[in-house]
């Protein structure tokens, strides 16, 4: 039986990155992430990235993207109780069947270069999210270390995206490109989110929002997921849940009861939380909103209701 009723539903890990560096399955006890290390937890969807490495050219970054694509499905073929998910009824379908479900995503739109049509390639195949940038400069425009808003080819890309439906994700951007996705998915009527990003009230990182930022991404109807990315947290080098909890916190001050998930970079980043070692830990997190007497209702949301009512409404149909 798990130890609590409800779910869990991350935005954000670099999982499937990593997994064909070890050889590693989707059961594994190399990597954060293990589904058969999930059982706390009644249910469990994982918003699932490929990384664009900006230190590799860009078509690099797009025959990797298709490299661990397909050792994606070889994982998936020996896991039938995991489903990879690419419409809402699918992510219905699995939940009622009691599977494990996965949703794709791409971090970095550099690995497009300057082909649209490699957009819809990853549509095709499933990708339902996109980190428009992570660092540095690209042909997409400039992240949150560098500054610069989207060039030429990167609002392309971002009103492609509105089009077709794929969510952009504004974790990694700069504040230009931040207002540029704002502008142009409100006249698109469309959300966008920040799969993985802090509070900057409580702690000043160029990688964190500020509340307008966070308002304004309620206010669109999206979502914003905290991270364990301990840098992102804290000014140490170390921190605990009780950091990770002060960052839902602030962005519940701010009416943020339905907007604030998880999306906490599993794999994708090296040290954890003090005590956390990978997903079996992430009842630490619900232990210590549940001692501040926070609502089981509540934790229920930002664990798992809030991200699937999320996508749900948005995913394709």
């Amino acid at each position: 039986m798990p130890r609590f009723p409800f779910g869990l539903c991350d935005l954000h890990c670099d999982t499937l990155y990593e997994l064909p560096k070890s050889s590693a399955d989707l059961h594994n006890q190399t990597q954060h992430i293990s589904f058969d290390r999930v059982s706390d937890f009644a249910r469990y969807t994982q918003v699932m990235a490929f990384w664009s490495n900006v230190y590799r050219s860009d078509d690099e970054c797009y025959d990797t993207f298709w490299e661990n694509y397909r050792y994606a499905q070889r994982c998936l073929e020996k896991h039938p109780e995991i489903a990879l998910c690419k419409t809402a009824t699918e992510l219905v379908g699995a939940r009622r069947e009691g599977k494990q479900s996965i949703v794709l995503a791409v971090e970095g739109g550099n690995l497009l270069s300057s082909d649209l049509t490699r957009l819809h390639a990853l549509w095709d195949a499933g990708v339902r999210l996109m980190t428009l940038v992570w660092g540095k400069q690209s042909r997409m425009g400039g992240a949150h270390d560098v500054g610069g808003g989207l060039s030429p080819f990167g609002i392309s890309v971002l009103k492609e995206m509105l089009s077709i439906g794929m969510i952009p994700d504004v974790s990694h951007a700069s504040r230009e490109i931040f207002y540029q996705v704002a502008a142009n998915a409100d006249m698109a009527n469309r959300p966008f989110i920040a799969t993985h990003s802090n509070a900057y009230a409580k702690r000043a990182h160029t990688r964190c929002l500020d509340d307008e930022q966070f308002e304004m991404i309620r206010r669109a109807g999206g979502v914003v997921g905290v991270s364990l990315c301990i840098p992102h947290l804290c000014d140490g080098e170390s921190c605990d849940v009780a950091c990770v909890v002060d960052h839902i916190e602030h962005y519940l001050s701010l009416g943020g009861e339905k907007t604030v998930c998880l999306g906490c970079d599993l794999d994708g980043i090296g040290s954890l939380p003090d005590g956390m070692t990978g997903v079996e830990s992430m009842g630490m997190i619900a232990e210590e909103m549940l001692s501040r007497n926070y609502k089981e209702s509540l934790v229920a949301d930002i664990f798992e209701n809030n991200a699937i009512a999320f996508l749900m409404e948005h995913l394709p149909k």
